[in-house]
């Protein structure tokens, strides 16, 4: 670790221990004077300091359990230069029963936005990369690289099992829990770097691809030896890449249109989004025809389908539906 990094991981303990004396002060007081105590920290004690006081105890919680290394992170991914460091810290903190609603609701609309990246990302790699791979193939392997299992093992790969914030659910008694957790915070790490990239495809992508989807996939190279695609397979591999960059096309738009959605809000009106008939015949084959023809730029094919459907869409959606996302 850096001297720098070393220094800042010596401050946020320090304030820690700080906070936790000053709450001990506060419980010893309680117990010498009484309910009179209050006198003694509230300035309008017939306010609502009262009802405030288990939010200010959670976040107090919170912080004592947060202990993300956000230079180690930096060094494991690669990235020193990482400027956006609350979005790793909201990755890496696994959200707990005391843990804020707030942090918890951030973590999980980044594991979402993340995952969706990804499922792009990989499917436009395998499309370009291996020509001679069917459609079903492509699937298969995105499949396989997207479930929670190869998921976590990305996440020990850059040591985020050790890197990770603790909390009450991060004792691992749980292990199928504490996969889920490894699982999401790879995702929301990767939805991270999306941001701090400018939600620039292209650099995410190839992050991505350099780290862990190129080596992964070259293990398993005995699937891409395909025979001369089938007639007719060309689409279907158009229709494969059409439908996960709907996806995530539909996902960074509700994220960034929406910021105080939770996950669940998102995916839902990302399906009501879907089930519209607002989209043409064949809508996801056209759809991965024009990210071809505009020479796989997912900025401008997000820019056009935004344009052209979504915003449009989700305004309908929220007319008909009159709940504002809520």
């Amino acid at each position: 670790m850096t001297l720098q990094g070393t220094s800042t991981v010596e401050n946020n303990l320090q304030k820690v221990l700080e906070e936790l004396e000053a709450a001990r002060k506060m419980q010893d007081d309680w117990i010498n004077c009484g309910v009179d105590f209050v006198d003694l920290y509230v300035e309008d004690a017939g306010g609502d300091w009262l009802e405030k006081w288990g939010n200010c105890e959670e976040e107090l919680e919170y912080i004592t359990s947060k202990n993300v290394d956000v230079e180690a992170v930096k060094v494991a991914i690669d990235l020193s230069d990482f400027g956006q460091t609350q979005l790793l810290e909201i990755a890496l903190t696994r959200p707990s029963y005391h843990s804020p609603s707030g942090q918890e609701v951030k973590h999980q609309r980044l594991s979402l936005l993340g995952g969706a990246i990804f499922g792009a990302v990989v499917t436009d790699y395998l499309y370009r990369e291996y020509p001679h791979l069917d459609a079903e193939a492509i699937s298969t392997l995105k499949t396989g690289l997207a479930e929670q299992k190869k998921l976590a093992e990305f996440a020990q790969n850059f040591k985020l099992n050790e890197l990770c914030g603790r909390s009450e659910l991060g004792k691992e008694t749980d292990k199928i829990e504490y996969k889920r957790f490894l699982s999401e915070s790879f995702e929301a790490l990767f939805g991270a770097i999306y941001l701090e990239f400018d939600r620039d495809f292209f650099r995410a992508g190839n992050w991505l691809i350099q780290q862990l989807i190129e080596p992964t996939v070259s293990e398993n190279i005995d699937l891409t030896q395909q025979p001369e695609s089938a007639p007719g397979n060309e689409e279907k591999r158009r229709e494969i890449l059409g439908a996960d960059l709907m996806d995530a096309i539909a996902i960074d738009y509700l994220y960034n249109r929406f910021p105080d959605r939770n996950s669940s809000q998102l995916t839902r009106w990302k399906n009501l989004l879907g089930a519209k008939e607002i989209f043409p015949k064949d809508f996801k084959t056209k759809l991965g025809s024009h990210y071809l023809e505009l020479e796989s730029n997912f900025s401008r094919t997000r820019d056009w389908l935004v344009d052209n459907f979504i915003k449009t869409a989700v305004d309908e959606l929220e007319d008909e539906t009159g709940d504002r996302l809520q």
